[in-house]
């Protein structure tokens, strides 16, 4: 789904700090107590944010244990614990970077580096959540990494362009581009770039159709032009039912669409 070469340039900061802000969830910028040990034997216990914890561990003979009671024990002061075997960190690490095929698409690797972590539930824990869900940076679009490969292969045309647009007010607020290749690879991830729009603020409709108009003309046919406002936007992405939070939007007026493929109009039932 996303090209081994893909091209990412003439990226807006802002717009693609924003968009990253609604789809990813960073572990690093959450609260967590680290414990690291080798064989049980406790190196160290330490919170992210140098905080005191409290820490009753003596050994780690049971991981999903020892995570459980830290996380309790020091309740209110982390979003997760983290507890790690430091030869498991190695072989875990020398397992995944030999995996890498610079001929695959890039989220193949990605997805399967996460994956790799099943394999290693006694020496990579995290609590509340499983290693897998908590660390990296976390795609949150309520779905799940095959449920959009398959909206990608069904839903969208080979060698043509999706934009996505969110305003906060009445100004562009985040842009997403896509352009994907004869394969429905993602050959190009970008933003729009402001500067080239003349229409900034005051009227979505007119901003809109610019967009559109811009991502014609840089990479090639738009065939999904999308824009909402920020809550609305906030709601379609937690939203299981993506259909329905997609008639939903439609119904309400929030949702502008400046291009839509004949397949995904049948499909969501857009007049």
């Amino acid at each position: 789904m996303l090209f081994s070469n893909v091209l990412m340039s003439d990226i807006d900061v802002n717009h693609w700090r924003n968009f990253q802000s609604l789809l990813l969830e960073s572990a690093k910028g959450k609260r967590r107590i680290i414990l690291i040990h080798e064989n049980g034997e406790l190196l160290k216990a330490v919170h992210s944010q140098r905080a005191e914890i409290v820490c009753q561990v003596e050994r780690v003979d049971d991981p999903q244990a020892v995570a459980k009671q830290v996380y309790h024990d020091n309740e209110g002061k982390a979003d997760f614990v983290l507890v790690f075997e430091r030869n498991a960190v190695d072989r875990y690490t020398a397992q995944f970077q030999d995996s890498w095929n610079p001929d695959e698409d890039l989220d193949a690797f990605e997805h399967r580096q996460f994956a790799l972590l099943d394999q290693y539930q006694d020496g990579i824990v995290t609590y509340p959540r499983p290693a897998r869900e908590t660390l990296g940076l976390q795609w949150r679009v309520g779905a799940s990494y095959d449920a959009v490969q398959a909206a990608v292969n069904n839903f969208i045309p080979a060698d043509s362009t999706v934009v996505f647009g969110v305003f906060e007010g009445e100004a562009l607020w985040a842009t997403l581009v896509l352009h994907f290749d004869a394969d429905h690879k993602a050959s190009v991830v970008t933003t729009v770039d402001p500067s080239q729009l003349s229409a900034t603020r005051d009227d979505r409709e007119t901003i809109a159709k610019e967009v559109v108009t811009w991502a014609d003309r840089t990479y090639g046919p738009c065939s999904i032009g999308l824009f909402t406002d920020l809550d609305s936007a906030r709601s379609f992405i937690a939203s299981q039912d993506k259909p329905a939070a997609l008639r939903d939007l439609l119904s309400s007026g929030k949702l502008l669409v400046k291009a839509l493929p004949e397949a995904l109009t049948q499909s969501f039932a857009v007049a």
